[in-house]
This record gives C-alpha cells, structure tokens and sequence, in this order.
C-alpha cells in the first residue's frame, strides 16, 4: 500500500484520516505544530501505527508517495513546499476520503449544525443493527472511544461507509453519495443563498434517499443527550434508518444506548454542586442550541465562548450579538480569538464583540486568558448552576473543562 503524509494531523479531520488510513494497511506518516509528548491524541495515533514527525518538511521524502493537507493548510507550510520540490502529488483530504470510500454504499450526512452527532448516531444504530460500517466523523462517539482509540472513525468489513460531509470549504460537494441526511442550514461560512445552492445541488448529486430536516420521525427518551437540537438530529437519524427498510424499533432502542459525541455538551463532571458541560458551538445556531439545552436542564447558565477565527467572527458578528442578546445566561465570558498561526487578517477581535455587546446592553466580559476565566467562575458558580464552555479549535478548551473540575477552588 501507498506512503501517504498527513499535515495538520492533529486537526479533527485529518486525525482520522491518518487513522482509517493506518487501518486500511496505508504506511502513514502525520506532522502537526501542535504535537507534543503525552497529548492523548498523538499517543492513540502512534499505537494504530502513524508514525509522528515534526513539520519542517523532513517528513515527506522520496518514500512518500501521497501527501494530504486541508484547506486550513498554508501554501507555504514546509511540508507542502518540500512535497512540490519533489512532485509528490498533494490530494485535498475530501479526495483521499472518497478514495478511500471508493465503489462502496456512501451515506453522507451534512448540514450546517448537527451532522457530527447524527453521523455518529447513524454509525451507532448500523453497528448495533450488525451492518459493520466504516465511519468517519468529526469527533468522537462516546460508545468507541477507550484510552488507545479516539473514537471519531471506525473501520468496518461491509461494503457501507457513513461520513460527516464538510460544507465548510464546499468540500462535501465532491461526493456523490447513495444516501444523505441534510439536517438544517443556518448562517456559517457562506451567506445562506449561498448555502442553499449548495445544499441543493448536494441533494442533486445524492442517488438514493435525502432526509432534509427536521424529521417527524417519533424518537425515544434520550437520558445522555440534552436539548432539543439533539432530539432533532436523532429524528432525522431515525428517518433514514427507516426510510431504509431498517427496523424501526430495534434502531430507537440502539439509540437510547448512544453515549453521545465528545464536546456536545458533554458533562466534564461535577465541583461542588456545579456541572461542567463541554461543548463544540462556535456559530450562532449552535451557541444558541447549546446554551438553550443547557438553561433547560440546570437555569442557571455561566457560559464562556472562545472565537476560533478572526474570519468568521467577522462575518457573523451581527448574529453572535443578536444570539447572546437572546440568550438566557447568568453570565457571559468572551475569551480572545483562537489564533493558531499563519497568515490572517485580523478583521474583527473579541473586544469589538464585547464591545457591541456592551452597547446592545448585553453584559458581557473580556477575559485575556484561561485563569482569569477559572477566578470569574469560581465566583460567581453556585451548586446547582451550570457552566458551559464553548468553541472550537483551541485544544485548550476541553483540558480547561477537566482543570475546571478537578481544581475547582483548591488553588491558592
């Protein structure tokens, strides 16, 4: 089997590229700026067998026979340049994700909030059903995830593949998939125009069956699972199970042994009387269903959210302040832009959120790092409240939640 390299392994993509790649027989190689000794992570990676290397370019050589980046990857990341000084072909991670798919069934699931965990919920009912699916998502499904495997894809012996499909760069355009789930489009990264054309011609391009949410289909009690949106993504789950000639029955009864997927408000554990909940929302739908959900369940809600990119923050920034100024929070921290190196223009920061926050009379505070956030919570947390922490990219964020919990007023 082919070399193949991995930029960016690290990232929730590609990481589990490298590892289905690894499963498949691939000899596969990664290299991330973030990779570090002892991060969960890179050891699970190492164990299937990914070898880790540094990214200056000495990890793509004459042996390489395929290097894979994403669009997140610079163009003068020194592993692309030493790839193109040596013509070793550079394939998009979608097109090495649809070579590995290749001639089988493909169920694709996308959408603009929502298709991490329907995708994992769909990977969950087939494996349950005995289908043995390969699958490929996100972020992990809590029922597979273990010390040494991190649980977003797993590699089955049918002929089935489930994926999450990435609107995100118009990627997810290159599949022609059997089946679809679209489970809802909001305002993310394109205008919704825009988004609908794309949506529509993802349709298009499916053969077989679309579910295009929300679904009606009637969902059984998920104890695990918080909120309305999630009772909306196993509905649409369940809609193409059955739409499938599955039995419907047997697919809810899978489904109320879903664990859920990591950081969807996944409860980090309990300090004190006051619950931690973990969570991916970095888009004014999903902040707003997050911190919904959580309300809910526990009233009060001390939320923080951290932006992951100067880009986006710019373009929704109308609709954040319009998502926060909804929102029912006790409290409301806004931690500085994630900012992960590269070249970026930095239209847009977090003080010019709080800023027009402040001005909508939404009260809201800049915190510059991760203690100062931790003092602010510890004051104004009460047992019984509720903390949400928000945002994507930033690994920082979960290990906050974890130091959250288990420091919890014991630092001097």
């Amino acid at each position: 089997m082919p070399s193949v390299h991995f930029i960016g392994v690290g990232g929730v993509g590609m990481n589990g590229l490298a590892q289905l790649a690894a499963l498949s027989g691939y000899s596969a190689t990664g290299s991330d700026r973030t990779c570090a000794p002892g991060i969960d992570l890179f050891r699970c990676l190492e164990s299937i067998g990914v070898d880790l290397l540094p990214q200056d370019g000495s990890g793509v050589g004459p042996g390489t026979d395929l290097v894979v980046y994403s669009t997140a990857i610079e163009a003068d990341n020194p592993d692309i340049r030493r790839a193109r000084e040596l013509g070793i072909p550079l394939l998009h991670r979608a097109e090495f994700l649809r070579e590995l798919v290749g001639a089988s069934r493909l169920v694709a699931v996308a959408g603009t909030a929502g298709k991490t965990t329907t995708t994992g919920m769909l990977g969950w009912i087939f494996e349950s059903l005995g289908h043995d699916p390969s699958v490929y998502n996100g972020a992990a499904v809590l029922n597979w995830k273990t010390a040494l495997i991190p649980g977003n894809v797993r590699k089955g012996n049918s002929d089935l593949w489930i994926i999450e499909a990435d609107e995100s760069d118009k990627s997810f355009l290159r599949f022609h998939p059997s089946h679809a789930i679209i489970t809802n489009i909001s305002k993310d990264h394109y205008e919704l125009d825009e988004l609908h054309r794309m949506f529509d011609r993802f349709e298009a391009q499916t053969s077989g069956i679309t579910v295009r949410g929300p679904s009606t289909a009637t969902v059984p009690p998920l104890p695990q699972l918080l909120g309305r949106h999630n009772r909306e993504n196993a509905a649409n789950a369940l809609a193409l199970c059955t739409a499938l000639g599955m039995d419907a029955e047997a697919a809810g009864e899978a489904l109320t042994r879903f664990r859920g997927i990591e950081r969807r408000l996944e409860t980090v554990g309990v300090a004190e009387g006051v619950t931690v909940i973990d969570d991916y929302a970095h888009n004014p739908a999903k902040i707003a269903a997050a911190i919904e959900a959580v309300h809910d369940a526990y009233g009060q809600v001390h939320a923080f959210w951290r932006p992951h990119g100067f880009t986006p923050l710019h373009q929704n920034l109308a609709e954040l302040v319009e998502t926060f100024g909804r929102a029912r929070t006790a409290s409301l921290h806004i931690l500085q832009v994630y900012y992960a190196g590269g070249t970026v223009d930095r239209k847009c920061s977090s003080a010019d959120l709080v800023a027009r926050l402040d001005a909508a009379g939404v009260p809201a505070k800049l915190v510059p790092d991760y203690d100062t956030l931790q003092n602010a919570l510890e004051s104004s947390a009460r047992p019984g409240d509720a903390i949400l922490g928000m945002g994507a990219r930033d690994p920082e964020l979960p290990r906050f939640a974890q130091r959250l919990v288990m420091e919890w007023k014991k630092r001097s």
